[in-house]
């Protein structure tokens, strides 16, 4: 996909056309999600949204139901699950079965995080060319280099066969997918080294083989520029130019998609039916950001560190395969973003293409929070989404924060919402208490506005 610009009435029909298409798709997809997939508890089907936390204590899951909380979230850690290669820890599975009844017993369906992103100290030692590398050599180890490495594929496709065996990947009502270190639809953060500037990720040595690379995913097209490093004029002496930095940015964020359309398919493989969650971080970067980075050559420009993320999300979303199952989570409600501060979406919202957007328009997009601008993203490109709050960690919650997030949930069309923490719902934290929840789910469900 290039980056382009589109003009005249015919690609405005089109688009118009385009989008209301995408927007019903994504309507009955939603309503499948909200109404059907959190079907076999009493009531449920009656329910407008799921309504979850995250690091679910299996010590609150039944008070957490009787408050109206559906959905508890369970984190698996591949390194606690594999040891050794090929080597399971029958005692730490036991713990998660333990802990998955006591949430089935209490009612609650369970989202699972499985651990792609936590790999175990033996997998870089066995594999250590194959870390993720950026163009001043720097290595990020924090996350498994899914991306360009086939051979660190088949280790996580082996981890999670066994999952399956020994957990059984049915008993999730959904599954939660990502690239980087916190388990979110980016690469990794830019290297210390860098000074937080810029980290591209593609220098390992399977990016940078031009040609067939049995090391790289097939699914992953050789490197076009093979040598060439963000910031160069030239390559092999030549001018370097801006259509040629366009077709590598191009190539390094479809091999970002690809690594999560490599794991819905894994998913797809073992049988899996659930919900497949690919978690959006934040609101990314803007056209114009990509545009000055692309002149730039991809230097050290303002939007640097998010353009070498990958956090281009007005075009990455849209190299996301669409499957029955997969749905988007905006992992940045009340994150404090917008003008004023954690606004909701409008209706109005829908004229516009976050793709093309020209300076005038971009500038009052900017003004949006976070989940309303990947709203607008999601809807133009046909994917059912979700939320959840971005936690005290990000932005301080405080008396009221949770009716915020309830507004931005229904006025954006999310199916659903989880709230993080579970233990701030019981430990005093302002604005967070399990009866505070409690009033914003019984009034959504009702279809009243916090």
């Amino acid at each position: 996909m290039t980056y382009r610009s589109r003009s005249g009435s015919a690609i405005r029909r089109s688009h118009f056309s385009r989008w209301v298409v995408y927007a019903v798709v994504a309507a009955v997809i939603a309503a499948v999600v909200s109404f059907i997939r959190l079907g076999g508890g009493p009531g449920d089907h009656h329910e407008r949204y799921f309504f979850g936390t995250l690091q679910t204590s299996q010590h609150t899951a039944r008070a957490d139901k009787a408050r109206g909380i559906r959905v508890a979230h369970l984190t698996v850690y591949w390194g606690r699950f594999e040891p050794a290669p090929g080597q399971v820890d029958q005692r730490y599975v036991a713990a998660l079965k333990r802990k998955l009844r006591m949430f089935r017993d209490a009612g609650l369906h369970v989202e699972a995080g499985v651990g792609l992103n936590s790999p175990p100290s033996w997998l870089l030692g066995r594999y250590p060319e194959n870390a993720f590398t950026d163009q001043g050599g720097a290595r990020f180890t924090s996350s498994p280099n899914l991306v360009f490495s086939q051979e660190i594929r088949n280790e996580a496709e082996g981890y999670l066969r066994r999952l399956d065996q020994e957990i059984g990947l049915g008993n999730f009502w959904a599954v939660r997918i990502g690239v980087n270190g916190t388990g979110e639809f980016t690469y990794p953060p830019p290297d210390p080294s860098t000074r937080g500037t810029m980290s591209y990720w593609a220098f390992d040595r399977h990016a940078q083989a031009s040609g067939a690379d049995p090391g790289r995913p097939a699914t992953v097209p050789p490197n076009p520029y093979p040598g060439w490093r963000p910031g160069q004029l030239t390559y092999h002496g030549a001018p370097f130019s801006t259509r040629q930095v366009s077709r590598w940015y191009d190539w390094y964020l479809a091999a970002l998609a690809d690594a999560v359309n490599w794991q819905t398919r894994q998913y797809e493989a073992l049988g899996y039916h659930g919900l497949l969650l690919v978690l959006i971080p934040g609101g990314g970067s803007y056209p114009s950001d990509l545009s000055a980075a692309v002149r730039d050559h991809l230097g050290e420009t303002a939007g640097a560190g998010l353009i070498s993320r990958g956090a281009a999300f007005f075009r990455t979303i849209g190299l996301i395969e669409h499957r029955r199952t997969v749905q988007l989570v905006s992992t940045a409600l009340v994150d404090g973003s917008g003008t004023p501060r954690n606004n909701t979406c409008r209706s109005a919202d829908s004229t516009v293409t976050p793709d093309a957007l020209a300076p005038g328009p971009e500038a009052q997009v900017r003004a949006w929070s976070s989940v309303r601008w990947i709203s607008r993203i999601a809807a133009h490109e046909g994917f059912p989404i979700s939320g959840e709050s971005a936690g005290p960690h990000v932005a301080a919650y405080y008396p009221g924060v949770m009716n915020e997030a309830a507004r931005q949930l229904k006025s954006c069309g999310l199916t659903g919402l989880m709230w993080a923490f579970d233990h701030n719902l019981y430990d005093g934290t302002p604005g967070s208490s399990l009866g505070d929840y409690a009033s914003v789910i019984a009034k959504s469900q009702r279809g009243a506005t916090p």
